[in-house]
Parts: structure tokens; sequence; C-alpha cells
């Protein structure tokens, strides 16, 4: 492995752009005071990765139980299927896998992870074509994810380096979508393979499927969203690094960039093989759509996953969020259980009115219509597709949580 002082002018010779929107929202605030530094400096070894307020906040929690109803119950009408190529996406995933990982412990993990399970049930409808760009793209998200996360790498745990990667990603991705300015007469030009960074690599298979299949309006999109993803995972990473924890509502905010599920809505109608018009596709009852779709992954994701993130020292997880912030009187995990199923209940019922406006919207078409239920009903396979794979997944281990009743007891 490379050393930090290499993989730091590695990095910053790479970089060709400023963005100052990265810049001013990932650093903005100064670094903690001496004073304070002195205050956290004892650590226990059981979260030496943290401090301020996440050290805090790790200890109140550490050894409680995180109690969590049966919450297919939430969802009971709504679709589950896989994709009859599941095993063949198996193959495909692990491939992509083998690529570009070259630790075999991160290896044989992330294959455990199953994440063919996942795209199979995400696209249960989906052609081969199709399928290859969404397990290229979900795979490659994922591990682009952790490198910021998993507190192992040099990105993770500097922050040039980490503002670096997000400059580098930004400026491939806009290439590789066919986004950069190209001169008349002029055919564009698109950054080799075997140039990019490895996290990178997996994204030159998104760009040229996503080159293929989709027009320059819906690569815009899809841009967009990836763009304001890093920005969150940065604003996350700085909270990480400091050890800040931000309100429930600026949480909110900030996860429903950083989960990464607005890009994958991105890319549905690509996926779908539809084009909705953009009168549709921009609408104020599209974009509700979106956000409470993304709002309810993030909270399934959160929920499943934070007994893992919190064992790598990551305190950003909506549940000590909304511990860290309820009133000391009612400072209790049954409280932060009933604060999520509220939370949850608002956003499926922003889900079903956004549903029933576009519904309404698009009947006197035919053709908008059927396409505009095929886009709805993908929202609701994307839901349970989390809910079911976060249940089966080695990666975040909820088997072991399980109690007759279908309700999880998960330890912190």
């Amino acid at each position: 492995m490379k050393s930090s002082k290499m993989m730091r002018t590695t990095f910053l010779r790479l970089v060709r752009r400023t963005r100052s929107r990265l810049q001013s929202i990932l650093f903005p605030h100064s670094r903690p005071t001496a004073e304070k530094d002195q205050r956290i400096s004892e650590k226990p070894s059981a979260h030496q990765g943290l401090c301020g307020e996440a050290l805090v906040l790790a200890s109140q929690l550490d050894g409680k139980t995180f109690h969590l109803p049966d919450l297919w119950k939430v969802f009971p009408d709504w679709p589950l299927a896989a994709n009859p190529h599941a095993q063949r996406l198996d193959a495909l995933v692990d491939s992509l896998l083998e690529r570009i990982i070259t630790n075999d412990k991160k290896l044989k993990a992330l294959k455990q992870a199953n994440f063919g399970r996942l795209i199979s049930l995400w696209y249960p409808n989906a052609e081969w074509p199709e399928l290859e760009i969404a397990a290229a793209y979900s795979v490659w998200i994922f591990v682009w994810d952790d490198e910021v996360d998993a507190n192992d790498t040099d990105v993770s745990n500097d922050e040039e380096l980490s503002r670096a990667y997000y400059q580098k990603s930004l400026s491939t991705i806009h290439n590789l979508l066919g986004l950069d300015p190209v001169q008349d007469g002029q055919e564009p030009v698109f950054e080799a393979d075997q140039s990019l960074h490895p996290n990178m690599a997996l994204f030159a298979d998104v760009g040229r499927g996503m080159r293929a299949t989709t027009d320059r309006i819906q690569r815009e999109r899809f841009y967009r969203e990836l763009e304001n993803f890093m920005v969150q995972v940065g604003v996350e990473h700085v909270h990480r690094m400091r050890g800040s924890i931000p309100s429930v509502e600026k949480y909110i905010e900030i996860r429903s960039g950083s989960v990464g599920c607005a890009p994958q809505i991105a890319i549905t109608d690509a996926m779908l093989k539809v084009r909705l018009p953009e009168s549709i596709m921009e609408s104020a009852p599209m974009k509700a759509l979106w956000r409470e779709t993304v709002v309810i992954c993030f909270i399934l994701n959160d929920v499943y996953s934070v007994q893992k993130e919190i064992a790598q020292d990551s305190l950003l997880n909506l549940v000590p969020v909304v511990y860290k912030n309820c009133p000391p009187e009612k400072q209790t995990l049954d409280t932060v259980t009933q604060d999520i199923e509220v939370l949850l209940q608002q956003a499926l019922r922003g889900f079903e009115e956004a549903a029933v406006s576009l519904s309404e919207m698009t009947a006197s078409d035919a053709k908008q219509s059927q396409d505009t239920q095929a886009f709805i009903k993908w929202c609701r396979y994307f839901i349970t597709g989390v809910q079911q794979w976060s249940l089966e997944s080695r990666r975040y281990g909820m088997a072991e949580c399980l109690n007759e009743d279908k309700s999880l007891d998960i330890v912190l």
C-alpha cells in the first residue's frame, strides 16, 4: 500500500479544478480547540477512532439494546420479486469486485454482502444489458463510499486527501458521462480505463452504458445527483473526523444525499427503458416521490446498519443522532424507536400522496400513465429490496438479532 505522502501527491496532481462549493461545505468550521483536544484525549480502547460528542455518545450507547419491530408490517401490500438472472448477477458482481479489490479480507467481506441479491431485488424485470449497467454502478458506489467511511484507508483519515478524492471523482464522472464540452467537429475524449483511480474503474462501465442508452438531459440529472451525493458524503466525513453530531433535521438533509439513493433513482427510466417527459420528471409530485423514497431507504439502511457502523466508530447514523437529540428526560432507545417509526410513517404517507398525484397527472395519456406506474412500482421494489436484503445480508448480521415475532434486538 502506498504511503499517505505518496497518495497525497498523486491525488493532488490529478485534481484539475477547484470546486468552491465542495470547499465551503466540507470545511465550514475551524478545527477543535486545543482545550477540547486535551479534554477528549483519554479515550477508551473500544472507541479509539472517536472524539468529541461522538466519543461521549458511543460510551452512552455501548452495550445498550436497540429494539426494532417487524418493519415488513409497514409494507404489507408492496411488491417483492427477484430477477431470473439472479445467479448470473452473483457471478458478475463477484467478477466486478475482483477487478478493483486487492485486499483479500475486504474482498471476502464484500462478496459475502451478496450485492448481486440486492440488485436482483431492485430490478426484478430488467434485462441483462440493463443489469450490467446497474451492477457496475451499484458495486462502484458501495466501494467508492467505503473508501471514505471504512476508517482503514488514507482517504478516510485525511481531510485533504478526501477532498481531492471527491474532486477527482466528480471530474472523472463528468467526463465518462460525456458531459465535458467538445469543440465543433471534434470527437469527445474519454479517460482511459488504465489511467483511472481503481475505485473509478467500474464507473467507466457505467459511463459507456449510460452514453449508449440515455440522452444528455438524463445524464446531467444523474450527474447532479452524484454531485450532491459526494458533497453530502464530504459533510458526513467532516462530522466524523471532528466528532460532532448534527441535529436530526440537519442529519436528514445530509443523509438524504449521502445514502446514494437519488442517483440510483435518476437512472430508473433508463433501467426500465422508458422516457417520461421532463414536465413529469421535474414536476413537484415526482420530486416528492424521489424525496420520500430516499428517506424511507435511508431510515431502513440506518436502523439495520447501526450495529456495524458503531463497531466501525461511525456515529453518523439515525439511531445515535436521534438519541443524542432526545430531551434528557426521554433519552432512551425506546424513545428512539418511537421517533423513527414516526419518521417512517410520515415518509410513507408522503410517498403515497406523491404516487396519487403522479397518477392523476398522467391519467389522460395511456403511454405516460403506463410508464409512470412502472416508475412508481420500481420505487416500491427499490424500498422492499433494501428491506429484504438488509435483513438477509451478512454485511449487517441481522439474522443474529432476529426474534420469533420477527422483531429485532440489536446490541450496540
